[in-house]
């Protein structure tokens, strides 16, 4: 491993640090290359240069590419997931926690520290925040076949995206008063 990356910490590549912001951008970023994906596919797969002898198999070799690309973006949709949950974790620990060991915790243990700073988090978030972060992990650790991937969307990422924002909006309402607490 390069120096560069054994000896990297956040502090030497975060200049604002995390925000909520990010989270749409994830989408955005994911969606812009899957349309750009969708396109290719239909530069490549257009009938207008297909003689009428090869349709059949023009039809077949189409079919086949619609089906990888539609492979190929799930695969990009589960990064998302896996993006927008660090993403989250590290808004968590460098905005509401204070302390660098907050950064090594995992979602659990966050959730943790954030009800023993003094923040309440309804336990229906709580629940949903850790389905999201036990199907991330599996995908992290345990991840499917590159060809028989586990089928996450844009809509899935959107409901995930609404999901964070919300937690962030209950705990932004009260950071302030936990803030003051700690003083």
């Amino acid at each position: 491993m390069r120096d560069a990356l054994r000896n990297l910490s956040d502090s030497k590549y975060w200049v604002y640090g995390p925000s909520t912001y990010e989270f749409d951008s994830v989408v955005e970023l994911i969606q812009k290359y899957s349309d750009y994906a969708d396109e290719c596919i239909d530069r490549r797969t257009s009938d207008a240069e297909v003689p009428a002898e090869f349709e059949e198999a023009h039809a077949e070799v189409s079919s086949d590419l619609r089906y990888y690309c539609y492979i190929e973006k799930g695969l990009l949709w589960s990064f998302a997931l896996w993006r927008l949950q660090g993403m989250f974790e590290a808004l968590l620990a460098s905005h509401y926690l204070r302390g660098t060991q907050m950064r090594r915790l995992g979602l659990k243990g966050k959730l943790r520290a954030l009800r023993e700073a003094g923040y309440e988090l309804p336990i229906a978030q709580q629940e949903e925040l850790l389905r999201w972060a036990a199907l991330r992990n599996l995908l992290s650790h345990m991840p499917p076949e590159h060809y028989h991937p586990i089928a996450v969307d844009r809509e899935d990422m959107e409901e995930f995206v609404v999901l964070l924002k919300s937690v962030c909006a209950v705990l932004s309402k009260q950071r302030s008063t936990v803030l003051a607490n700690e003083l």
